[in-house]
C-alpha cells in the first residue's frame, strides 16, 4: 500500500514564513515544523470488508493534530471543498462516499461545516468484474485548518479483497450518515425565487418540527453550474427557512426547477437530507 500526503505550491507559500514540510516513511504523513503541531495529517485506505451483494465498504482515514479540521463536502462560507479523483483506480465500476455527520463551526467569524481531529470517511466501491479484487487508487485534495488554512494534495492506494469482517470504525461512521427528513417529521416544503441584481434569491421554508440545539439548513441545486452562496438559515415559529442567492454561469440566466433544489439539515446528532418543494401558494 502506497501513501503519500504532500502540500500544494498554496500550502507551501503559506506556511513558508512559519514551517518545513517533511515527507514522512512508512505512513507518509506530512509534519510540519517551527511552532505548529509536529504532525498535522496522517492520511490512509482502509480496506474494510465486502458485503454480500459484493460491494467493497472502504474508508478514507484523515487523524489531524490537536485543533485542527478538515471540511465536509460543502465547505461552509470560509472552508476549502474536498475534492476526488478515483480515475487511477482498476477495476473500480463506481466510488461512493457516505459522509458522516460533519459539525458547524465559526472559523474568524465565518461558518464552516467540517471535522475536528479526524475523519473516517465510508466508501462504497462496486467492482466492475465480481469476484475480483479492486485496486483503489484515489488523489485528492483536501484542504485543513487551524490559525492557518492549507490545501493538501494526497494520493492514496488500497488494494481491496473480500472476506473480511466488518471494520468498527468505518461501521461507527456509517451509522452517523445521512437520514431521510421525512423520518424526522418533515412537512410541507415551498421554495420560491425572487429576480435580484445579476442573480436569483432562492427561499426555501420547510415545515419541521424543533429537533433540540443549533439547526443549520444547507441547500444544493444537483445537476446545475449555478453559482451559489451559502444558505442563511432560521426558525420561524414551525417552520425553517432558508435564503440564499444563486448566479448563472458566465453571468447566463437561471432557471430552477424545484424537483432538483435539495436540502441537508444539520443538528447536533442527526443529519437529515430531502429533494424537492412546493411553489408557493
Amino acid at each position: 500500500m502506497h501513501r503519500i500526503s504532500r502540500p500544494s505550491p498554496l500550502a507551501l507559500i503559506a506556511l513558508l514564513a512559519f514551517c518545513i514540510v517533511q515527507f514522512g516513511a512508512p505512513r507518509a504523513a506530512a509534519q510540519v515544523l517551527g511552532g505548529l503541531p509536529p504532525q498535522i495529517l496522517h492520511a490512509e485506505l482502509r480496506p474494510g470488508w465486502q458485503t454480500a451483494e459484493g460491494v467493497h465498504v472502504a474508508a478514507l482515514h484523515l487523524q489531524l493534530a490537536e485543533g485542527w479540521k478538515t471540511y465536509w463536502r460543502i465547505p461552509g462560507e470560509a472552508g476549502i471543498a474536498p475534492q476526488f479523483d478515483w480515475s487511477r483506480s482498476q477495476n473500480a465500476a463506481s466510488v461512493r462516499a457516505r459522509w458522516p455527520r460533519p459539525v458547524v463551526f465559526d472559523q474568524n467569524g465565518y461558518r464552516s461545516i467540517g471535522y475536528a481531529n479526524e475523519l473516517v470517511l465510508p466508501l462504497e466501491v462496486t467492482p466492475r468484474r465480481a469476484g475480483r479484487p479492486v485496486a483503489l487508487r484515489g488523489e485528492f485534495t483536501i484542504g485543513i485548518c487551524s490559525d492557518i488554512c492549507i490545501p493538501v494534495d494526497l494520493s492514496l492506494a488500497q488494494v481491496l479483497r473480500g472476506g473480511t469482517a466488518p471494520d468498527p470504525l468505518i461501521a461507527a461512521a456509517l451509522t452517523r450518515g445521512t437520514e431521510p427528513a421525512a423520518g424526522a417529521g418533515l412537512g410541507r416544503v415551498v421554495c420560491s425565487v425572487r429576480p435580484g441584481d445579476g442573480m436569483v434569491e432562492l427561499e426555501l421554508r420547510a415545515q419541521f418540527p424543533r429537533q433540540g440545539g443549533d439547526e443549520t439548513l444547507v441547500i444544493e441545486l444537483p445537476g446545475t453550474d449555478y453559482w451559489m452562496t451559502q444558505a442563511t438559515s432560521r426558525r420561524e415559529g414551525g417552520e425553517l427557512v432558508a435564503r440564499a442567492n444563486v448566479r448563472g454561469s458566465n453571468g447566463g440566466a437561471v432557471g430552477i426547477e424545484r424537483s432538483v433544489v435539495a436540502f441537508t439539515i444539520l443538528t447536533e446528532t442527526r443529519m437529515l437530507a430531502h429533494q424537492g418543494c412546493n411553489a408557493a401558494d
